[in-house]
């Protein structure tokens, strides 16, 4: 397999300079080009300066341009080619880096770019043009490549990931994952339930307005060394651009729920539209809520209208008649609505199970129209009987369900 190594870089220069430059071999074997001291040499090899302690070969140079540059330039071949390698084996608990590269200046500047690696690749085999690219194996966690905003040596990697960002990571494209939103209760505080709060969250989702809209390109101005530039936001062939979004618009949501709207860095709101789903599913359980209740005002009219039918004899005196329970099935609470006339004298509710074993039985003193309350706390989920007993006869037997 054909390689050329970063030494063989230097050693190019050594041969370059050895034929134009001055070439100095001092006392302790150190060689150094073009010196720009008469110091003794600190690593081996040092090209315009006397190099580093614990450094084997240095460039140094004060001029722009490169300061070390390795080409390649052979034939094809099935094997790896390398334009410069740098290997670091790992031992003892230091910091091992294969190669470091950095672009640091020590004031704020205006002008110039900065790139710590910069990484291109073009024109090879399709689906294999790799810009930069890093990889983990071994068995250890860790991550093929780390992003972080600050000083990022130190960062612990719980798990085994492809890339690991510490800080926010924003992309004007698409965006093809399985997402996940962390909401493990141990990483939450100050938790509360949403049925607890007296908001009424159907109004405000109904007061939402959903639109319908296409992005708008947004240029930014790069300023270059000669010139100043526009680059375009978004790519106007992607999908993305040309077709049709739906939505909210941010400055609208902020005035109802301005926790889910959040300004960026560059001044625009984005939306978290994950964090508008427990909204939503809220709001649908008080919608739920309402349609239960009307639900139980019209059975609650259907049965008045059949009390005219159901509690009167062929000789038009009235009967005890029972109605079915309302919710059904139920969680928390659930009315049996009943009917015992003047002429009774002893009735009851009876509570069984299943299998007809009695639970609790209540003696109902009140005549005419009535209504008996039965909690869920009082019961195991399940499915009961109930019975309407007026002077000890069962008038009617009818199922209800507890639910968890």
């Amino acid at each position: 397999m054909k390689k050329i190594i970063s030494f063989l870089c230097i050693v190019v220069l050594f041969g370059t300079f050895a034929g134009m430059a001055q070439l100095k071999v001092s006392s302790n074997g150190n060689v150094t080009i073009k010196p720009n001291s008469t110091a003794t040499p600190l690593s081996a090899l040092s090209v315009g300066d006397t190099g580093e302690q614990n450094v084997t070969a240095t460039a140094y140079k004060t001029t722009s341009g490169y300061n070390v540059r390795a080409r390649l330039a052979g034939q094809y071949s099935t094997n790896w080619d390398y334009g410069v390698s740098g290997e670091s084996s790992s031992k003892g608990s230091n910091f091992h880096v294969g190669v470091w590269a950095s672009a640091l200046s020590n004031t704020v500047n205006s002008f110039g770019r900065a790139f710590g690696v910069l990484g291109v690749a073009s024109n090879s085999t399709p689906g294999y043009n790799i810009g930069v690219y890093g990889g983990l194996i071994g068995s250890n966690s860790g991550a093929g490549i780390v992003g972080a905003v600050g000083e990022g040596a130190g960062i612990y990697i719980p798990g085994t990931y492809a890339g690991y960002f510490l800080g926010n990571v924003r992309v004007t494209g698409t965006v093809t994952a399985t997402n996940l939103t962390s909401s493990d209760i141990r990483l939450k505080t100050n938790v509360l339930s949403l049925n607890n709060k007296n908001t009424k969250f159907l109004n405000s989702v109904l007061s939402m307005n959903p639109v319908e809209y296409n992005l708008k390109q947004v240029y930014h101005k790069d300023v270059g060394d000669t010139a100043t530039v526009q680059t375009k936001l978004y790519d106007e062939k992607s999908q993305q651009f040309q077709k049709k979004h739906f939505g909210l618009i941010a400055q609208e949501l902020k005035e109802i729920y301005p926790e889910l709207v959040y300004e960026e860095d560059d001044g625009y709101l984005s939306i978290d539209y994950t964090g508008l789903i427990p909204v939503l599913i809220q709001s649908i359980k008080e919608l739920k809520s309402q349609v239960d209740d009307l639900k139980n005002t019209q059975s609650a009219n259907a049965s008045m209208a059949s009390l005219s039918e159901n509690t009167q004899s062929e000789d038009g005196s009235l009967l005890p008649f029972l109605y079915q329970n309302a919710p059904n099935p139920f969680k928390e609470k659930t009315e049996i609505r009943y009917f015992v006339p003047e002429s009774v004298k002893i009735a009851q509710i009876s509570i069984y199970t299943i299998q007809g074993a009695l639970l609790k039985q209540v003696n109902i003193s009140q005549r005419g129209e009535g209504v008996h309350v039965v909690y869920g706390g009082e019961l195991t989920p399940g499915v009961y009987l109930y019975s309407l007993i007026a002077d000890s006869r069962q008038v009617d037997v009818k199922k209800m369900i507890v639910t968890k």
